[in-house]
Parts: C-alpha cells; structure tokens; sequence
C-alpha cells in the first residue's frame, strides 16, 4: 500500500499544514498556546516535516521531535486537544479528497489517544526544563 504521503504530495501537506495554523491562531482555545511560537516560518517548515513523516514520507530534515513534551510545555490539556482535532478534521475534509482526509486524521487521532494517555497519567514532563519548539536539535544516540 502506496505511504498517504506520497498520494498526498509533499506541496499539499505542507499548504494543509499552513492553512490550518493560519486557523489555530485565530481560534478561541487554541491561539494562546501557540501563542509562544515566535518564528512561524520555522515552526510551519518543522510541522510539515513531522507529518510528512508521519503519513510515511521520507525524513529530509534533522530534527528530534518531542511530541509530549511540547504539547505540555503549551499547556494542552486533554479540552484543547479536541479543539485542535475537531479543526484539524474539518481543516482535512476542506482541503483533500475524503479517503486521504479519513487517513490523515486517524494518524492525528492516535496520537491525541496518545497525548492524553499521558496527561492522564501525569506524564507530562516539567514544562520549565523544556527548550522551545522551534529551537530544539536533533540529537543523536
């Protein structure tokens, strides 16, 4: 079976990725914690890779995702998470094909399982200690 990413294309993923922040920065829950966010182009460039990755494209940038740690360091709980995953849904219906849409937001929905998992479990790392999004290396073991 053909990777969702490359029956998306890397453009689509990346004007989808754009789109929908361009929405979160003016939603009623979601603007304050990305609020923190201060290079935009940086950050846009790191999620349209991290989900490339993840629909099964091939890594083209160096760089360590965090997921947990950086949704806790924004302060999402598990109200802002269905904020985003609600936009995120009807952001994907808007823009891409209904199959693609479908797929695309089982990936995200299966990392929200995830993420509140976590906040449930009170996993979240100490937000304090944590280097900004848009900062962090890729470290290498």
């Amino acid at each position: 079976m053909q990777a969702i990413a490359q029956a998306i294309g890397h453009p689509t993923v990346a004007a989808v990725v754009a789109d929908f922040y361009q929405q979160v920065r003016a939603h009623p829950t979601l603007a304050q914690p990305f609020a923190r966010v201060h290079d935009w182009p940086a950050h846009l460039e790191h999620l349209t890779h991290f989900w490339w990755v993840t629909l099964g494209g091939a890594r083209y940038l160096e760089y360590r995702y965090q997921v947990a740690e950086r949704h806790a360091e924004a302060g999402f709980t598990p109200a802002l998470l269905q904020d985003w995953l609600t936009l995120f849904g009807q952001t994907l219906q808007a823009r891409l094909p209904a199959d693609q849409a479908t797929a695309w937001l089982s990936r995200a929905e299966r990392i929200g399982e995830s993420l509140r998992l976590m906040h449930a479990l009170g996993h979240y790392p100490d937000a304090a200690s944590q280097t900004p999004a848009t900062t962090a290396p890729c470290r290498h073991s």
